[in-house]
């Protein structure tokens, strides 16, 4: 542009010349010169941080399609650049065996429901044992007295004696016998017990949701609206759960992100909500109307990553990188979405500093988009 108005001087002294207005001299000779340096000091360098501008991409997030669960493919219904919706099938991973997995597990957890009742009947039946173990203690007690009085009194032999001396002893046994099984009962019946519900039917239902989980992902399905690139899976191939290896490459058409990099010496003034425009080479001849939505605060310079080596500061120090400053669109003629992920172009921000700096930059900026036709 600098070029551009100075061969605008240039044409009109000649010009001058021709119609006798002028004479040239050494100071006209001179006067280009003055006015390409005129153009710099006054124009051009303050529009760098005015009217900041610089290259633009159209950025797209794009997924890779790694299923939650391994096995065979059986149903690829998805068809390559048709757009899908969120939530509609991509690909069908053979569903029988989690289908068998969950029937099983049903039956299991039907099998520990079962658990509570038959754990509060063996309570019972502890506890009946017990009362009947001291029955038999009691009574086995009173043969024992009744035999010591009577035995004084020679009404009864010392064999019989000795046999109710046997019987109290093993109704003792008895008794701790029963004792011993209730509480081993009760402690069967606390242990399997967590906050009032049945451990064993509480790990039958979480084994039973995994695998309810895993039937559901075996339909693997759009995480979002957008289209499937390059698609090569075919019925037949076998897919695992692991990150290493995409089956589906998806581009997200949910969102699209516009950056422009702005030198750091550039940014100074610019902030959010500020007009800019934008001038694509997918759209040549179209200067399209943004607006500033943020700064990121971080270049790939700025990032510092877990190692054994200390920071070198000097290749920062002799290249700047320049930071990325994220544009929407406000023009009515294009949507956001409907530009495809890297577009590229150029794009100015308008801030409120030195604003007759502006009108140079939007001429400058309508002559790259009509250059977008030839180049």
């Amino acid at each position: 542009m600098i070029v551009f108005l100075t061969l605008l001087y240039v044409g009109l002294l000649f010009l001058l010349k021709i119609l006798g207005v002028i004479r040239f001299n050494l100071a006209w000779k001179l006067s280009p010169i003055a006015w390409f340096l005129f153009l710099n000091i006054a124009l051009f360098i303050p529009m760098q941080w005015g009217a900041p501008s610089g290259p633009v991409a159209v950025f797209r997030n794009v997924i890779e399609i790694v299923p939650a669960v391994s096995g065979q493919v059986v149903e690829v219904p998805v068809e390559p650049l048709k757009e899908v919706k969120e939530g509609e099938t991509l690909f069908q991973i053979d569903p029988a065996p989690f289908q068998q997995e969950v029937t099983r597990l049903e039956a299991a957890l039907i099998d520990a429901e079962q658990q509570p009742a038959l754990l509060a009947a063996n309570v019972k039946i502890a506890e009946a044992t017990l009362a009947k173990a001291s029955a038999e203690k009691e009574l086995a007690d009173r043969d024992l007295t009744r035999s010591e009085e009577l035995v004084q009194r020679d009404a009864v032999s010392e064999q019989e004696y000795e046999d109710d001396q046997r019987t109290a002893v093993v109704a003792d046994r008895s008794l701790e016998e029963a004792k011993a099984q209730l509480e081993k009962a009760k402690l069967e019946q606390s242990a399997l017990t967590h906050d009032g519900v049945n451990t064993a039917v509480a790990q039958a239902k979480e084994l039973l949701a995994d695998a309810r989980y895993n039937l559901d992902h075996a339909t693997v399905r759009a995480p979002a609206n957008g289209t499937v690139q390059q698609l090569a899976l075919r019925p037949g191939a076998r897919v695992a759960a692991l990150p290493l290896r995409a089956a589906l490459v998806f581009v997200d058409t949910n969102r699209t992100r516009i950056s422009v990099a702005i030198n750091q010496n550039q940014l100074r003034y610019v902030k959010p909500g500020q007009k800019a425009e934008v001038v694509l080479k997918y759209q040549p001849g179209m200067t399209l109307e943004a607006e500033v939505v943020g700064i990121t605060p971080v270049t790939s310079g700025g990032q510092v990553q877990s190692s054994g080596v200390v920071e070198d500061l000097t290749p920062k120090q002799l290249k700047s990188e320049p930071y990325q400053v994220v544009l929407a669109l406000t023009d009515d003629r294009l949507k956001e979405n409907d530009l495809p992920g890297g577009a590229v172009g150029v794009a100015a921000i308008y801030t409120e500093r030195v604003t007759f700096t502006h009108v140079i930059r939007r001429v400058m900026l309508r002559m790259q988009a009509w250059i977008n036709y030839v180049f």
